[in-house]
């Protein structure tokens, strides 16, 4: 267990740098957003594509690096509210199993979101702005990674939780 731990520790720079790079994006797009008002109403007129850069630059990274992170942190809705009235034992099993289940669902979200990111990057995907196509493929990559970051988190919890009689469900839970 000791190594799961070390390799816990390791992993979590990692999910702290997703999130890292979500905050950093929020900001930007925060900002982006505020020059964008800035200029339509002092100027007549928007930036130019701010509605795709967004879209297809800023919110995936907004979103997907930092998946780990919340769901180590307990913030997403998990079935132990239904639970609470069953013996302990009982309510680490079906804990055990609902994420057994995400896992797999993540798993898959992992492997589709690949195929994707590869598709767009052999078809070279973009969006159109001032006359010419920006290419988008390479945020592409960024969906399966923070879906492979939460199925790896979700793993992390599922070891954790086989060594103890209550379910593990975050990572404050974890020794760190």
């Amino acid at each position: 267990m000791r190594t799961v731990d070390q390799a816990y520790r390791a992993f979590h720079y990692v999910k702290y740098a997703g999130l890292l790079l979500s905050g950093t994006t929020i900001f930007i797009m925060m900002a982006f957003i505020v020059i964008d008002v800035v200029t339509r109403n002092l100027m007549g007129s928007s930036v130019f594509g701010s509605y795709e850069i967004t879209q297809y630059f800023l919110m995936p990274l907004a979103f997907f690096p930092a998946l780990a992170y919340a769901y180590g942190s307990g913030i997403m809705p998990k079935l132990e509210m239904f639970t609470k009235r069953l013996k302990q034992i009982s309510q680490r099993n079906i804990s055990i199993l609902m994420m057994g289940i995400e896992l797999v669902l993540f798993g898959l979200l992992t492997f589709y979101g690949w195929q994707y990111a590869l598709a767009g990057t052999r078809e070279q995907l973009g969006f159109s702005m001032k006359g010419g196509i920006v290419p988008y493929y390479p945020i592409l990559y960024f969906i399966p990674l923070g879906f492979l970051l939460l199925s790896i988190e979700i793993l992390f919890l599922i070891i954790k939780s086989f060594g103890q009689k209550e379910p593990v469900l975050e990572t404050t839970e974890l020794d760190l």
